[in-house]
Order: structure tokens, then C-alpha cells, then sequence
């Protein structure tokens, strides 16, 4: 078995018997597999998720890619949390589905400040929030953030295809509408500068 796919291997031993807790007993996943998750999908997503088979190779492991790593994380990064960006890298390119990742809670009423801010990452002043299956039909995702919000929101599902994409010009709220089968994974990345996501609501459009 290779360096890297040893590596992959134990990320998602690590994320499976971590992130599965949020759902179960609901209490937050390790802090280093969710903030790696966080911190790998508000910035290096940003320029990988659409790079899939075929554009890298991987046989060199992630010690080749440590200096690439930090040089775009603007500072230091431990081995382990190379590893661990590294391997979700890996898993994006090789098949063009978001790292699998347990949400908060099933996808309905309120999600509070609280739950919300660990899938924050200040550095970049986004978020990346799990949703989970969507009911099936017309479904409204209501945020509200705690000031004016500048930046942009975009859903997308497991195969990272774009169901809806909006702008975020000095707003205090915003409502998407999403079209949903019931049993699609769906992601939501929230670029807001400086203001704080107090909470997501789930609605029935045109209930």
C-alpha cells in the first residue's frame, strides 16, 4: 500500500468515526479533521474542484505539496494537516465528488450561530456548511447574517454541480431557492467577508 493511500485511508477512518457524532449525539466532530475539511473547502477548492482524473499526479505523496500548501494557506502547516488537505485533494480529483462529509442534522427548521460556526473559517471569511438531502421540491435556504454581508453564495451537490449561485451586496439576509429530488447531497459555500452567519433556515418555497 502507497505513502498517499495510506494517508487516505486513515483521513477517512478519522472523519467517519468523528463527523458521524454531529449526527448522532450532537456534539462536534475532532476539531482538526473538521477544521481541515473547512479549511480545504474554503481555499483550495477554490482553485482544484474542477481539476478532476487525469490533471495530477499523486505518486510523489504529500510532502511534495507541502510548499504549494502553505505558500496558498499564507503560513505554516503542520504534516498531519498536510496529509490530511492532500488526501481530500486526491479524492476531489479522482472522482469529481466533494470529500464525503456527515452534515450538522437533517435539513429542516433552524440552524443556529452555535452549530454553524465551526464550519467557518475566519482566515478566508467564508464558510463550507454540509446540507445534507434536501426534501424533495421547491426549497427555500434562508440565511441571516449578524451585519451587512459583501461576498457570495453558491450550492452545489455531491458531484459538484451548481444548483444556485447568488451575490451578497451589503445584505443582511438572503433566501435561495433550490430544486431537490430528496436524495442528492447538497453543499453550501458562503463567501461574507466579515459577518457572521446567525443562522440557516429550511423552508418549503411557497408554504
Amino acid at each position: 500500500m502507497t505513502g498517499s493511500r495510506q494517508l487516505l485511508l486513515l483521513l477517512a477512518a478519522i472523519l467517519t468515526a468523528t463527523l458521524p457524532a454531529v449526527a448522532a449525539r450532537a456534539q462536534l466532530p475532532d476539531p482538526a479533521a473538521l477544521a481541515a475539511v473547512v479549511q480545504f473547502n474554503t481555499m483550495c477548492s477554490n482553485c482544484h474542484e474542477a481539476e478532476c482524473s487525469g490533471r495530477m499526479s499523486f505518486d510523489s505523496g504529500s510532502a511534495a505539496a507541502h510548499s504549494h500548501i502553505e505558500r496558498h494557506l499564507g503560513g505554516p502547516a503542520s504534516e498531519p494537516q498536510v496529509a490530511a488537505l492532500f488526501a481530500m485533494l486526491r479524492h476531489v480529483k479522482e472522482t469529481c465528488r466533494h470529500y464525503p462529509v456527515v452534515p450538522i442534522r437533517p435539513a429542516r427548521g433552524t440552524w443556529l450561530a452555535e452549530e454553524l460556526a465551526p464550519w467557518h473559517n475566519p482566515q478566508a471569511g467564508a464558510y463550507f456548511i454540509p446540507l445534507g438531502k434536501l426534501a424533495a421540491g421547491r426549497q427555500q435556504i434562508h440565511l441571516e447574517f449578524d451585519r451587512a454581508a459583501d461576498g457570495h453564495v453558491r450550492i452545489d451537490t455531491d458531484r459538484m454541480e451548481i444548483v444556485a449561485d447568488e451575490r451578497l451586496c451589503r445584505d443582511g439576509s438572503i433566501t435561495i431557492e433550490v430544486d431537490a429530488s430528496g436524495d442528492i447531497e447538497h453543499f453550501l459555500h458562503l463567501k461574507s467577508g466579515q459577518a457572521i452567519l446567525r443562522r440557516i433556515e429550511f423552508r418549503r418555497a411557497g408554504g
